[in-house]
Protein backbone atom coordinates (compact mmCIF):
# COMPACT_ATOMS: atom_id res chain seq x y z
CA UNK A 1 0.00 0.00 0.00
CA UNK A 2 1.15 3.41 -0.82
CA UNK A 3 1.56 6.16 1.85
CA UNK A 4 1.10 9.23 -0.18
CA UNK A 5 2.77 12.45 2.05
CA UNK A 6 0.56 15.41 2.38
CA UNK A 7 2.61 18.77 2.00
CA UNK A 8 5.33 20.35 3.83
CA UNK A 9 2.81 22.51 5.97
CA UNK A 10 0.84 20.36 7.05
CA UNK A 11 3.28 17.73 8.22
CA UNK A 12 4.78 20.56 10.50
CA UNK A 13 1.39 20.97 12.17
CA UNK A 14 1.14 17.05 12.57
CA UNK A 15 4.87 16.43 14.34
CA UNK A 16 3.90 18.21 17.42
CA UNK A 17 0.78 16.03 17.76
CA UNK A 18 3.02 12.97 17.49
CA UNK A 19 4.72 13.94 20.81
CA UNK A 20 1.58 13.41 22.79
CA UNK A 21 1.16 9.74 21.47
CA UNK A 22 1.70 6.71 23.61
CA UNK A 23 3.45 5.12 21.06
CA UNK A 24 6.79 5.76 19.16
CA UNK A 25 6.78 7.63 16.03
CA UNK A 26 9.47 7.98 13.83
CA UNK A 27 10.10 8.87 10.08
CA UNK A 28 13.08 8.30 7.64
CA UNK A 29 14.57 9.94 4.57
CA UNK A 30 15.02 7.95 0.91
CA UNK A 31 18.52 7.50 2.31
CA UNK A 32 17.30 5.32 6.07
CA UNK A 33 18.87 8.45 7.47
CA UNK A 34 15.82 8.70 10.52
CA UNK A 35 15.23 12.61 11.11
CA UNK A 36 12.60 12.56 13.28
CA UNK A 37 12.05 10.78 16.37
CA UNK A 38 8.80 11.87 18.62
CA UNK A 39 9.08 12.82 22.45
CA UNK A 40 8.30 9.09 23.62
CA UNK A 41 11.34 7.72 22.25
CA UNK A 42 13.60 10.20 23.67
CA UNK A 43 11.70 9.71 27.12
CA UNK A 44 12.02 6.07 27.07
CA UNK A 45 15.15 5.43 25.61
CA UNK A 46 17.09 8.62 27.59
CA UNK A 47 18.60 9.07 24.30
CA UNK A 48 19.81 12.98 22.91
CA UNK A 49 18.45 13.55 19.40
CA UNK A 50 22.12 13.51 18.52
CA UNK A 51 22.60 10.32 19.40
CA UNK A 52 19.44 8.79 18.10
CA UNK A 53 19.54 10.38 14.87
CA UNK A 54 20.02 8.86 11.37
CA UNK A 55 21.25 5.15 12.32
CA UNK A 56 22.06 5.99 16.17
CA UNK A 57 18.63 4.67 17.15
CA UNK A 58 20.17 1.10 16.67
CA UNK A 59 22.60 1.84 19.60
CA UNK A 60 19.90 1.24 22.10
CA UNK A 61 18.65 -1.98 20.48
CA UNK A 62 19.85 -4.92 22.19
CA UNK A 63 23.51 -6.48 20.93
CA UNK A 64 21.62 -9.72 19.77
CA UNK A 65 19.19 -7.91 17.94
CA UNK A 66 21.20 -5.16 16.39
CA UNK A 67 22.33 -6.49 13.24
CA UNK A 68 19.30 -8.50 12.46
CA UNK A 69 16.88 -5.58 12.77
CA UNK A 70 19.09 -2.85 10.91
CA UNK A 71 19.55 -5.26 7.99
CA UNK A 72 15.81 -5.66 7.64
CA UNK A 73 15.06 -2.02 7.51
CA UNK A 74 17.88 -1.32 5.03
CA UNK A 75 16.86 -4.26 2.75
CA UNK A 76 13.17 -2.69 2.94
CA UNK A 77 14.34 0.67 2.82
CA UNK A 78 16.50 -0.71 -0.85
CA UNK A 79 12.89 -2.06 -1.88
CA UNK A 80 10.81 0.59 -0.63
CA UNK A 81 8.55 -2.22 0.94
CA UNK A 82 6.70 -2.35 3.98
CA UNK A 83 8.38 -4.35 6.40
CA UNK A 84 7.67 -5.08 10.33
CA UNK A 85 10.15 -7.12 13.01
CA UNK A 86 10.74 -7.45 16.72
CA UNK A 87 13.64 -6.49 19.07
CA UNK A 88 14.67 -5.53 22.49
CA UNK A 89 14.62 -2.08 23.09
CA UNK A 90 17.09 -1.00 26.05
CA UNK A 91 15.09 1.45 28.25
CA UNK A 92 16.58 4.86 30.05
CA UNK A 93 16.96 2.18 32.99
CA UNK A 94 18.90 -0.44 31.22
CA UNK A 95 16.56 -2.92 31.25
CA UNK A 96 14.70 -4.25 28.02
CA UNK A 97 11.75 -4.92 26.44
CA UNK A 98 10.36 -6.21 23.35
CA UNK A 99 9.19 -3.83 21.11
CA UNK A 100 7.50 -3.75 17.43
CA UNK A 101 8.29 -1.80 14.83
CA UNK A 102 6.42 -1.44 11.50
CA UNK A 103 7.31 0.98 9.17
CA UNK A 104 5.16 2.15 5.75
CA UNK A 105 7.50 3.86 2.40
CA UNK A 106 6.05 7.27 1.94
CA UNK A 107 5.42 8.86 -1.62
CA UNK A 108 4.60 12.62 -3.11
CA UNK A 109 2.09 13.51 -5.60
CA UNK A 110 4.30 12.33 -8.25
CA UNK A 111 5.25 8.53 -6.84
CA UNK A 112 8.78 9.79 -5.39
CA UNK A 113 9.97 7.95 -2.33
CA UNK A 114 10.52 10.13 0.15
CA UNK A 115 11.51 7.66 3.42
CA UNK A 116 9.46 6.00 5.86
CA UNK A 117 7.13 6.64 8.71
CA UNK A 118 6.44 4.11 11.44
CA UNK A 119 5.73 3.07 14.73
CA UNK A 120 7.03 0.91 17.86
CA UNK A 121 4.73 -0.46 20.28
CA UNK A 122 5.60 -1.95 23.39
CA UNK A 123 4.59 -6.03 22.93
CA UNK A 124 6.76 -6.97 25.62
CA UNK A 125 3.71 -8.60 28.10
CA UNK A 126 2.32 -10.60 24.90
CA UNK A 127 6.39 -11.67 24.33
CA UNK A 128 6.27 -13.03 27.88
CA UNK A 129 3.37 -14.58 27.34
CA UNK A 130 3.93 -16.32 24.37
CA UNK A 131 7.01 -17.25 25.78
CA UNK A 132 5.53 -18.71 28.65
CA UNK A 133 3.02 -20.68 26.84
CA UNK A 134 5.57 -22.22 24.50
CA UNK A 135 7.57 -23.34 27.45
CA UNK A 136 4.36 -24.83 29.22
CA UNK A 137 3.65 -26.64 25.72
CA UNK A 138 7.06 -28.19 25.74
CA UNK A 139 6.79 -29.29 29.26
CA UNK A 140 4.11 -31.38 28.31
CA UNK A 141 5.80 -32.59 25.06
CA UNK A 142 3.25 -31.19 22.69
CA UNK A 143 3.70 -30.89 19.43
CA UNK A 144 1.74 -27.97 17.84
CA UNK A 145 0.37 -27.26 13.95
CA UNK A 146 -1.00 -24.41 12.26
CA UNK A 147 -2.57 -25.35 8.99
CA UNK A 148 -3.76 -22.59 6.22
CA UNK A 149 -5.80 -24.52 3.82
CA UNK A 150 -6.39 -21.69 1.28
CA UNK A 151 -2.72 -21.19 0.76
CA UNK A 152 -1.40 -24.47 1.99
CA UNK A 153 0.59 -23.24 4.74
CA UNK A 154 1.70 -25.59 7.59
CA UNK A 155 3.74 -24.55 10.11
CA UNK A 156 5.00 -27.58 12.84
CA UNK A 157 6.81 -27.47 16.07
CA UNK A 158 10.23 -28.97 16.60
CA UNK A 159 8.24 -31.78 18.41
CA UNK A 160 5.65 -32.04 15.96
CA UNK A 161 8.38 -33.16 13.80
CA UNK A 162 10.28 -35.22 15.43
CA UNK A 163 7.08 -37.44 16.40
CA UNK A 164 6.83 -37.07 12.60
CA UNK A 165 10.93 -38.95 12.22
CA UNK A 166 11.12 -35.27 11.00
CA UNK A 167 14.48 -32.95 11.88
CA UNK A 168 13.76 -29.71 13.11
CA UNK A 169 15.46 -27.76 10.12
CA UNK A 170 13.11 -30.13 7.60
CA UNK A 171 10.14 -28.41 4.94
CA UNK A 172 6.65 -29.52 5.66
CA UNK A 173 3.43 -29.35 3.46
CA UNK A 174 0.30 -31.99 3.67
CA UNK A 175 1.55 -34.59 1.33
CA UNK A 176 4.58 -34.84 4.08
CA UNK A 177 2.19 -35.04 6.76
CA UNK A 178 0.35 -37.92 4.92
CA UNK A 179 3.87 -39.63 3.84
CA UNK A 180 4.07 -39.84 7.64
CA UNK A 181 1.37 -41.54 8.39
CA UNK A 182 1.59 -45.32 8.92
CA UNK A 183 -0.08 -46.32 5.24
CA UNK A 184 -3.31 -48.60 7.22
CA UNK A 185 -4.10 -45.05 8.90
CA UNK A 186 -3.47 -42.86 6.53
CA UNK A 187 -6.75 -43.08 4.39
CA UNK A 188 -8.77 -43.11 7.79
CA UNK A 189 -6.98 -40.01 9.11
CA UNK A 190 -6.93 -38.00 5.79
CA UNK A 191 -11.01 -38.53 5.37
CA UNK A 192 -11.26 -37.13 9.03
CA UNK A 193 -9.30 -34.43 8.10
CA UNK A 194 -11.22 -33.31 5.03
CA UNK A 195 -14.63 -33.68 7.21
CA UNK A 196 -12.95 -31.53 9.69
CA UNK A 197 -12.64 -28.91 7.11
CA UNK A 198 -15.76 -29.26 5.61
CA UNK A 199 -18.22 -26.02 5.98
CA UNK A 200 -20.79 -26.40 8.09
CA UNK A 201 -18.64 -28.86 10.28
CA UNK A 202 -18.22 -27.93 13.92
CA UNK A 203 -14.52 -28.26 13.05
CA UNK A 204 -13.35 -30.48 15.91
CA UNK A 205 -10.33 -32.68 15.54
CA UNK A 206 -9.55 -36.20 17.52
CA UNK A 207 -7.95 -38.97 16.52
CA UNK A 208 -5.28 -41.16 16.93
CA UNK A 209 -3.06 -42.92 14.71
CA UNK A 210 -0.02 -44.23 14.13
CA UNK A 211 3.42 -42.39 12.75
CA UNK A 212 5.97 -44.38 10.92
CA UNK A 213 9.10 -41.45 11.18
CA UNK A 214 10.03 -40.16 7.62
CA UNK A 215 13.76 -39.80 8.37
CA UNK A 216 14.36 -42.72 11.72
CA UNK A 217 11.38 -45.21 10.65
CA UNK A 218 10.57 -45.37 13.67
CA UNK A 219 7.05 -46.54 14.89
CA UNK A 220 4.88 -43.98 16.99
CA UNK A 221 1.31 -43.85 18.47
CA UNK A 222 0.14 -40.11 18.13
CA UNK A 223 -3.13 -38.61 19.82
CA UNK A 224 -4.08 -35.08 17.89
CA UNK A 225 -6.79 -32.89 19.31
CA UNK A 226 -7.12 -30.07 16.82
CA UNK A 227 -10.21 -27.01 15.78
CA UNK A 228 -10.60 -25.40 12.60
CA UNK A 229 -11.79 -22.05 12.13
CA UNK A 230 -14.22 -20.78 9.27
CA UNK A 231 -14.40 -17.79 7.45
CA UNK A 232 -17.32 -15.84 6.40
CA UNK A 233 -17.87 -17.61 3.10
CA UNK A 234 -17.96 -20.76 5.53
CA UNK A 235 -14.37 -22.36 4.04
CA UNK A 236 -12.17 -23.21 6.50
CA UNK A 237 -9.37 -20.48 7.05
CA UNK A 238 -7.34 -22.16 9.64
CA UNK A 239 -6.51 -25.20 11.28
CA UNK A 240 -4.48 -25.32 14.38
CA UNK A 241 -4.02 -28.36 16.81
CA UNK A 242 -1.87 -30.48 19.00
CA UNK A 243 -0.14 -33.70 19.24
CA UNK A 244 1.10 -36.22 22.37
CA UNK A 245 2.92 -39.34 21.86
CA UNK A 246 0.56 -41.78 23.51
CA UNK A 247 3.40 -44.79 22.44
CA UNK A 248 3.92 -45.89 25.87
CA UNK A 249 0.41 -45.85 27.06
CA UNK A 250 -0.83 -47.84 24.10
CA UNK A 251 1.37 -50.42 24.36
CA UNK A 252 0.62 -51.03 28.15
CA UNK A 253 -2.70 -51.41 27.47
CA UNK A 254 -1.78 -53.49 24.84
CA UNK A 255 0.41 -55.55 27.05
CA UNK A 256 -2.85 -55.59 29.50
CA UNK A 257 -5.17 -56.53 26.95
CA UNK A 258 -2.97 -59.76 26.28
CA UNK A 259 -2.88 -60.51 29.92
CA UNK A 260 -6.14 -60.04 30.46
CA UNK A 261 -6.31 -62.52 27.21
CA UNK A 262 -4.13 -64.80 28.77
CA UNK A 263 -5.98 -64.69 32.27
CA UNK A 264 -9.65 -64.83 30.66
CA UNK A 265 -7.89 -68.16 28.62
CA UNK A 266 -6.13 -69.71 32.32
CA UNK A 267 -9.96 -68.86 33.84
CA UNK A 268 -11.91 -70.74 31.11
CA UNK A 269 -9.53 -73.99 31.15
CA UNK A 270 -9.93 -73.62 34.97
CA UNK A 271 -13.55 -73.28 35.37
CA UNK A 272 -13.21 -76.11 32.54
CA UNK A 273 -11.56 -78.00 35.60
CA UNK A 274 -13.72 -76.86 38.16
CA UNK A 275 -16.57 -78.38 35.85
CA UNK A 276 -15.03 -81.71 36.12
CA UNK A 277 -14.20 -81.72 39.71
CA UNK A 278 -18.04 -80.46 40.34
CA UNK A 279 -18.80 -83.45 37.88
CA UNK A 280 -16.52 -86.16 40.17
CA UNK A 281 -17.78 -84.65 43.48
CA UNK A 282 -21.28 -85.48 41.95
CA UNK A 283 -20.52 -89.04 41.01
CA UNK A 284 -18.57 -89.03 44.64
CA UNK A 285 -22.39 -87.99 46.30
CA UNK A 286 -23.76 -90.59 44.24
CA UNK A 287 -21.41 -93.05 45.70
CA UNK A 288 -21.65 -92.08 49.10
CA UNK A 289 -25.39 -91.68 49.09
CA UNK A 290 -25.67 -95.71 48.31
CA UNK A 291 -22.74 -97.73 47.83
CA UNK A 292 -21.34 -96.53 51.29
CA UNK A 293 -24.24 -96.21 53.27
CA UNK A 294 -25.60 -99.59 51.54
CA UNK A 295 -23.14 -101.99 53.79
CA UNK A 296 -23.91 -99.95 57.01
CA UNK A 297 -27.32 -100.38 56.32
CA UNK A 298 -26.32 -104.18 56.11
CA UNK A 299 -24.22 -104.11 59.33
CA UNK A 300 -26.85 -102.53 61.28
CA UNK A 301 -29.61 -104.38 59.94
CA UNK A 302 -27.73 -107.78 60.73
CA UNK A 303 -26.55 -106.45 64.27
CA UNK A 304 -30.43 -106.08 65.09
CA UNK A 305 -31.25 -109.56 63.70
CA UNK A 306 -28.43 -111.31 65.64
CA UNK A 307 -29.62 -108.78 68.85
CA UNK A 308 -33.31 -110.19 68.49
CA UNK A 309 -32.17 -114.15 67.54
CA UNK A 310 -29.04 -114.77 69.62
CA UNK A 311 -28.73 -112.09 72.19
CA UNK A 312 -29.02 -115.19 74.77
CA UNK A 313 -26.04 -116.73 73.46
CA UNK A 314 -23.94 -113.57 72.62
CA UNK A 315 -23.74 -112.73 76.20
CA UNK A 316 -21.05 -110.15 77.06
CA UNK A 317 -21.06 -110.12 73.12
CA UNK A 318 -24.44 -108.19 72.76
CA UNK A 319 -22.06 -104.96 74.54
CA UNK A 320 -19.62 -105.20 71.48
CA UNK A 321 -22.51 -106.09 69.12
CA UNK A 322 -24.12 -103.09 69.95
CA UNK A 323 -20.93 -100.35 70.00
CA UNK A 324 -20.47 -101.30 66.44
CA UNK A 325 -24.22 -101.19 65.92
CA UNK A 326 -23.72 -97.28 67.16
CA UNK A 327 -20.32 -96.87 65.43
CA UNK A 328 -22.16 -97.56 62.23
CA UNK A 329 -24.64 -95.39 62.72
CA UNK A 330 -21.99 -92.70 63.23
CA UNK A 331 -20.59 -93.39 60.08
CA UNK A 332 -23.47 -93.81 58.35
CA UNK A 333 -24.35 -89.73 60.09
CA UNK A 334 -21.14 -89.19 58.80
CA UNK A 335 -21.34 -89.77 55.15
CA UNK A 336 -24.90 -87.63 55.38
CA UNK A 337 -22.83 -84.53 56.50
CA UNK A 338 -19.99 -84.77 54.50
CA UNK A 339 -22.82 -85.49 51.79
CA UNK A 340 -24.51 -82.31 52.72
CA UNK A 341 -21.31 -79.99 53.18
CA UNK A 342 -19.86 -81.65 49.52
CA UNK A 343 -23.55 -80.10 48.34
CA UNK A 344 -23.52 -76.72 49.76
CA UNK A 345 -19.90 -76.31 48.92
CA UNK A 346 -21.08 -76.27 45.32
CA UNK A 347 -22.40 -72.59 44.93
CA UNK A 348 -26.25 -72.67 43.43
CA UNK A 349 -27.11 -70.33 40.80
CA UNK A 350 -30.86 -70.94 40.35
CA UNK A 351 -31.71 -68.91 43.10
CA UNK A 352 -35.47 -67.33 43.75
CA UNK A 353 -36.92 -65.04 46.21
CA UNK A 354 -36.77 -66.74 49.30
CA UNK A 355 -38.91 -65.99 52.67
CA UNK A 356 -36.71 -66.62 55.95
CA UNK A 357 -39.55 -66.73 58.49
CA UNK A 358 -41.41 -69.45 56.11
CA UNK A 359 -38.06 -71.17 56.71
CA UNK A 360 -37.10 -71.41 59.92
CA UNK A 361 -41.00 -72.16 60.55
CA UNK A 362 -40.58 -75.38 58.48
CA UNK A 363 -37.55 -76.08 60.20
CA UNK A 364 -39.02 -75.65 63.62
CA UNK A 365 -41.79 -77.78 62.38
CA UNK A 366 -39.02 -80.46 61.55
CA UNK A 367 -37.22 -80.18 65.13
CA UNK A 368 -40.88 -80.29 67.12
CA UNK A 369 -39.90 -83.25 69.00
CA UNK A 370 -36.75 -82.03 70.02
CA UNK A 371 -38.58 -79.13 71.25
CA UNK A 372 -40.68 -80.46 73.39
CA UNK A 373 -38.33 -82.86 75.15
CA UNK A 374 -35.87 -80.21 76.03
CA UNK A 375 -38.80 -78.03 76.46
CA UNK A 376 -37.61 -75.02 75.14
CA UNK A 377 -38.73 -72.00 74.10
CA UNK A 378 -38.27 -70.35 70.85
CA UNK A 379 -39.37 -66.73 69.76
CA UNK A 380 -38.67 -65.97 66.32
CA UNK A 381 -39.05 -62.15 64.91
CA UNK A 382 -40.52 -61.55 61.93
CA UNK A 383 -37.78 -61.97 58.86
CA UNK A 384 -36.54 -60.63 55.89
CA UNK A 385 -37.62 -62.31 52.29
CA UNK A 386 -34.21 -62.20 49.81
CA UNK A 387 -32.76 -63.99 46.90
CA UNK A 388 -31.27 -67.49 47.84
CA UNK A 389 -30.91 -70.98 47.35
CA UNK A 390 -33.80 -72.87 49.71
CA UNK A 391 -32.20 -75.76 50.45
CA UNK A 392 -29.17 -74.52 51.56
CA UNK A 393 -30.71 -71.73 53.77
CA UNK A 394 -33.00 -74.47 55.16
CA UNK A 395 -29.45 -76.54 56.43
CA UNK A 396 -27.99 -73.21 58.06
CA UNK A 397 -31.05 -72.89 60.43
CA UNK A 398 -31.50 -76.16 60.46
CA UNK A 399 -27.97 -76.76 62.18
CA UNK A 400 -27.77 -73.13 64.34
CA UNK A 401 -31.48 -74.29 65.75
CA UNK A 402 -30.06 -77.87 66.52
CA UNK A 403 -27.08 -76.69 67.92
CA UNK A 404 -28.91 -74.23 70.05
CA UNK A 405 -31.44 -76.89 71.54
CA UNK A 406 -28.81 -79.29 71.98
CA UNK A 407 -25.95 -77.54 73.40
CA UNK A 408 -28.41 -76.44 76.13
CA UNK A 409 -27.35 -76.02 80.31
CA UNK A 410 -28.02 -79.41 82.16
CA UNK A 411 -31.60 -78.93 84.20
CA UNK A 412 -32.09 -75.48 82.36
CA UNK A 413 -34.77 -75.54 79.41
CA UNK A 414 -33.44 -74.18 76.53
CA UNK A 415 -33.89 -70.42 75.49
CA UNK A 416 -33.51 -69.30 71.90
CA UNK A 417 -34.45 -66.23 69.86
CA UNK A 418 -34.47 -65.63 66.24
CA UNK A 419 -34.40 -61.55 65.53
CA UNK A 420 -33.24 -59.26 62.40
CA UNK A 421 -31.94 -55.89 62.08
CA UNK A 422 -30.73 -54.16 58.55
CA UNK A 423 -26.83 -52.57 58.41
CA UNK A 424 -24.96 -50.41 56.63
CA UNK A 425 -21.56 -51.79 55.06
CA UNK A 426 -19.43 -49.13 57.35
CA UNK A 427 -21.26 -50.99 60.45
CA UNK A 428 -19.81 -54.48 59.79
CA UNK A 429 -17.25 -55.86 62.32
CA UNK A 430 -13.35 -55.70 60.55
CA UNK A 431 -13.87 -59.73 61.60
CA UNK A 432 -16.79 -59.86 58.99
CA UNK A 433 -16.07 -60.25 55.63
CA UNK A 434 -18.86 -60.85 52.88
CA UNK A 435 -18.31 -62.62 50.27
CA UNK A 436 -20.47 -59.90 47.86
CA UNK A 437 -19.96 -56.56 48.54
CA UNK A 438 -23.39 -54.72 49.18
CA UNK A 439 -24.05 -51.07 50.57
CA UNK A 440 -26.50 -53.23 53.26
CA UNK A 441 -26.84 -55.88 54.89
CA UNK A 442 -29.75 -58.47 56.59
CA UNK A 443 -27.97 -59.58 59.73
CA UNK A 444 -29.73 -62.05 61.08
CA UNK A 445 -29.04 -63.49 65.38
CA UNK A 446 -29.32 -66.97 66.60
CA UNK A 447 -29.40 -66.73 70.53
CA UNK A 448 -29.38 -69.31 73.05
CA UNK A 449 -28.33 -69.48 76.83
CA UNK A 450 -26.73 -72.67 76.49
CA UNK A 451 -23.07 -73.59 77.51
CA UNK A 452 -21.33 -71.07 75.16
CA UNK A 453 -17.74 -71.30 74.50
CA UNK A 454 -14.53 -69.30 74.74
CA UNK A 455 -14.08 -66.80 72.33
CA UNK A 456 -10.72 -67.86 71.59
CA UNK A 457 -12.04 -70.84 69.37
CA UNK A 458 -14.17 -68.55 67.42
CA UNK A 459 -12.12 -69.28 64.29
CA UNK A 460 -11.72 -72.90 64.78
CA UNK A 461 -15.43 -73.67 65.56
CA UNK A 462 -16.15 -72.94 61.38
CA UNK A 463 -14.12 -75.62 60.51
CA UNK A 464 -14.70 -79.77 59.26
CA UNK A 465 -14.56 -81.77 62.09
CA UNK A 466 -13.95 -79.50 64.69
CA UNK A 467 -15.58 -80.21 68.24
CA UNK A 468 -15.50 -78.47 71.28
CA UNK A 469 -16.90 -81.02 73.22
CA UNK A 470 -16.40 -84.89 73.15
CA UNK A 471 -18.59 -87.17 71.59
CA UNK A 472 -19.46 -88.65 75.23
CA UNK A 473 -20.67 -85.30 76.28
CA UNK A 474 -22.82 -83.99 72.96
CA UNK A 475 -23.79 -86.01 69.62
CA UNK A 476 -22.70 -84.68 66.40
CA UNK A 477 -19.59 -84.88 63.50
CA UNK A 478 -18.48 -81.65 63.56
CA UNK A 479 -19.61 -80.43 60.54
CA UNK A 480 -23.20 -78.55 61.33
CA UNK A 481 -21.02 -75.04 61.56
CA UNK A 482 -18.89 -75.79 58.38
CA UNK A 483 -22.30 -75.94 56.19
CA UNK A 484 -23.47 -73.01 57.91
CA UNK A 485 -20.05 -71.03 57.26
CA UNK A 486 -20.47 -71.74 53.18
CA UNK A 487 -24.15 -71.42 52.93
CA UNK A 488 -23.56 -67.86 54.24
CA UNK A 489 -20.90 -68.01 51.84
CA UNK A 490 -22.30 -69.06 48.89
CA UNK A 491 -25.16 -66.02 49.32
CA UNK A 492 -22.76 -63.64 49.08
CA UNK A 493 -22.67 -62.87 53.32
CA UNK A 494 -20.27 -64.55 55.96
CA UNK A 495 -21.47 -65.83 59.65
CA UNK A 496 -19.46 -65.20 62.69
CA UNK A 497 -20.44 -65.61 66.69
CA UNK A 498 -19.73 -64.07 70.30
CA UNK A 499 -19.90 -66.24 73.67
CA UNK A 500 -18.57 -66.62 77.20
CA UNK A 501 -18.45 -69.83 78.68
CA UNK A 502 -21.91 -70.84 80.89
CA UNK A 503 -23.55 -67.13 79.28
CA UNK A 504 -24.98 -68.39 76.24
CA UNK A 505 -23.77 -67.88 72.50
CA UNK A 506 -25.10 -65.56 69.49
CA UNK A 507 -24.47 -66.57 65.59
CA UNK A 508 -25.12 -64.11 63.41
CA UNK A 509 -25.44 -64.43 60.15
CA UNK A 510 -24.68 -61.41 57.47
CA UNK A 511 -26.15 -61.46 54.45
CA UNK A 512 -26.82 -58.77 51.16
CA UNK A 513 -30.01 -57.24 51.56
Amino acid sequence: MLMTLPNNSSQEELIPLADDLPIIIWMTRPDAYCYYLNQRWYDYTGQSPENALGLGWLTVVHPDDAQLSGDIFLEANRNQKPFSFNYRLRAADGTYRWMKDTGRPRFDQQGTFMGYVGSVVDIHELKMTQERLRLAVESTELGTWDFYPHTGELIWSERCKELFGLPPDAYVDYSVFLQGIHPDDRARTDAVVQSVLQPGNEGFYDIEYRTVGVVDGQLRWVRAIGQAYFGDDGTASRFIGAILDITQSKLANELLEQRVADQTHQLQVANAELQRSNSSLQSFAYIASHDLQEPLRKIQSFGDMLKNQYADQLSDGVVYLERMQSAAGRMSALIRDLLTFSRVSVRQDDTTLVSLSEIVGTVLSDLDLAIQESNATVTVSPLPTLEGDRSQLSQLFQNLLSNALKFHRPGESPIVRISTKQIRDAELPSSVKPTRPSSTYHRIDVSDNGIGFDAKYIDRIFQVFQRLHTRNQYEGTGIGLAICEKVAANHGGAITATSEPNQGATFSVYLPA
